[in-house]
């Protein structure tokens, strides 16, 4: 016995008991955790959506012209949100907008976004499947 147990004490060793439980703890999380990331991968309700902003056009102080496509499973219909940005990067305008279902997996489209200044920029903000 060396001087610090003497003084202190020691400290107890773990019972089999807590071994076992502390694995099977640790199995359980691990467990848990890989069925989460496998559902999560293999979701077959998740929709695989892209978008991508091709330009914009300033048609004058009170509107801008967005020019962006869209990539989607063909057939999927799609709702997204245009806007449009000031120098200061405030948002000026904004138009929500259903897409219908493409034939394609790439679809082009041209909006018409009013603002209440003159705008700078024009962009898809985002877009989701309903």
């Amino acid at each position: 016995m060396t001087d610090l147990e003497a003084r202190y004490g020691r400290t107890r060793s773990r019972t089999r008991r807590e071994k076992i439980l502390g694995i099977a703890v640790g199995v359980a999380i691990l467990l848990a955790a890989t069925m989460w990331v496998w559902w999560v991968g293999t979701d077959p309700a998740s929709t695989q959506l892209q978008t991508r902003t091709i330009g914009h056009e300033i048609v004058d102080d009170a509107s801008v012209e967005v020019i962006f496509e869209v990539s989607v499973d063909a057939g999927t219909p799609v709702e997204c949100a245009v806007e449009a940005l000031n120098q200061a990067y405030g948002i000026v305008g904004w138009v929500q907008l259903e897409l219908p279902p493409a034939e394609a997996f790439t679809s082009t489209h041209v909006v018409d976004v009013r603002t209440s200044e003159l705008a700078t920029t024009g962009l898809v903000s985002e877009c989701w499947v309903p």
